[in-house]
């Protein structure tokens, strides 16, 4: 047995695009549907989640193209209904009926049915692709706690730093081991 080879593929071009390009994506869905492999063993060699190609595909085959989609969109609660009795009607799954509607996100139409059914109104929101990421916190460093160091002599100080060097010495000796059996462990497997 081989393992499967790794397809050169770029999905990622940088800055501020998509993920995976559009090509990326329909080059992973021929693959799929030409070949007689799983969608594990086609997602493997791409380098993607499985349910990600099992989306993709779906997608594709309603539509025979793959839609790039906004970063954000708003639903209205006529749109969420239909949405909702939709899938209930045809008894489809959330991801079918995600495909269907070409939503993107399965998951919004368990949140649009459950507030459904808690009786709250299923008010128009906005899906998000990606939360904004808040680099700007800065840790503030901890303020020393023990400070009647200043009344202890040298002597006692000293040997103080000499125990926690020997103490550091052993904590990373025991770190090398366990890295060194975790890639012994790896590559028997």
């Amino acid at each position: 047995w081989t393992a499967p080879k790794k397809l050169d593929t770029n999905p990622t071009l940088g800055g501020f695009m998509a993920k995976y390009t559009e090509q990326f994506k329909l080059t992973a869905i021929t693959a799929y549907l030409d070949g007689s492999n799983g969608f594990r063993t086609v997602a493997r060699n791409f380098g993607i989640d499985f349910s990600l190609l099992r989306r993709w595909v779906a997608s594709y085959q309603l539509r025979r193209s793959i839609s790039p989609g906004s970063h954000a969109r708003r639903y209205t609660e006529d749109f969420k209904r239909q949405v909702l009795s939709y899938m209930h009607e045809h008894r489809l799954s959330l991801r079918q009926t995600a495909a269907h509607f070409d939503l993107g996100q399965s998951s919004q139409i368990g949140i649009w049915q459950r507030q459904y059914y808690s009786g709250s109104p299923v008010s128009p929101t906005v899906i998000k692709q990606r939360k904004p990421i808040n680099v700007s916190k800065k840790i503030k460093p901890a303020k020393p706690t023990n400070t009647d160091d200043a009344q202890k002599p040298r002597e006692q100080l000293m040997a103080e730093l000499e125990y926690l060097r020997m103490e550091n010495a052993v904590l990373k000796e025991l770190k090398a081991m366990r890295e060194e059996q975790e890639r012994t462990r790896t590559k028997k497997s």
